[in-house]
């Protein structure tokens, strides 16, 4: 199985740190983070990557060549400037047609058991599996719920919230394309995936308690960098086994 890691993205919210260097490049406990995600995709067997790059993208090639220093076999996805989650991956649709496929954000550090994922995907007979992850948080602020004339029911003081997030790792089967708009850029949270689901073909959530970290602002990152630091370069180990569940 090949996997496409989606790392042309600019990384606005991180700079000033990625004026100079693309955010897959980051260190993470002394390697750059695609390093480190290239390792983890090795270490699940996949060793057949597409790397879709644009900004910076020359520091990425450059370094990674054609992946025998880091047991992978990599080809590239190029584009001039970023073209958002679906455009970058609209550009591995050569490298990808035919079989299925991962796909992956490239600023995500985890240990989501991949071949869970796989195995699920498969077992499903799913068109679009998505890797989920719980999300919780304290709101700042008292809630108020109020019935249908608006009346006040019940008052929850700073509640805490549970729910199911994406998490940037996908199992895909390659009709997906056929999905993707003709528009440069595009989004798959926002064009690709709303239009499988409409189409009523079969899309998956795939849920784990695995570590999953996501390297979207410098204090995510600084975060994330500590507990790698601390784990040896590896995501700290977490309580509890995936479990799965589907809509269609």
């Amino acid at each position: 199985m090949k996997a496409a890691l989606l790392v042309g993205g600019a990384g606005t919210r991180m700079r000033p740190l990625t004026y100079i260097v693309p955010k897959a490049m980051l260190p993470l406990a002394g390697k750059p983070l695609l390093e480190r995600t290239l390792e983890y995709l090795r270490n699940h067997g996949i060793e057949d990557v597409v790397l879709c790059v644009a900004y910076l993208k020359r520091q990425i090639i450059n370094y990674f060549e054609d992946g025998g220093r880091f047991g992978v076999r990599i080809q590239y996805a190029e584009s001039d400037s970023p073209l958002g989650t679906g455009g970058q991956l609209r550009t591995a649709k050569p490298f990808l047609e035919g079989e299925t496929f991962l796909a992956m954000n490239g600023d995500i550090f985890t240990s989501l058991p991949l071949d869970s994922l796989v195995a699920f995907h498969r077992e499903s007979e799913a068109f679009l599996t998505i890797a989920l992850k719980r999300f919780e948080f304290q709101m700042p602020y008292g809630r108020v719920v109020l019935d249908r004339s608006n009346r006040i029911t019940r008052f929850d003081e700073k509640p805490a919230i549970s729910s199911q997030v994406n998490a940037g790792i996908y199992g895909c089967e390659p009709g997906i394309f056929s999905f993707f708009p003709e528009k440069d850029p595009c989004s798959l949270e926002h064009d690709v995936f709303p239009a499988v689901i409409r189409a009523k073909r079969k899309v998956t959530g795939y849920r784990s308690d695995a570590y999953w970290g996501d390297i979207g602002k410098l204090s995510d990152y600084e975060k994330i960098n500590a507990e790698a630091i601390s784990n040896g370069g590896h995501p700290p180990k977490t309580a509890g086994d995936p479990d799965t569940t589907s809509q269609s």
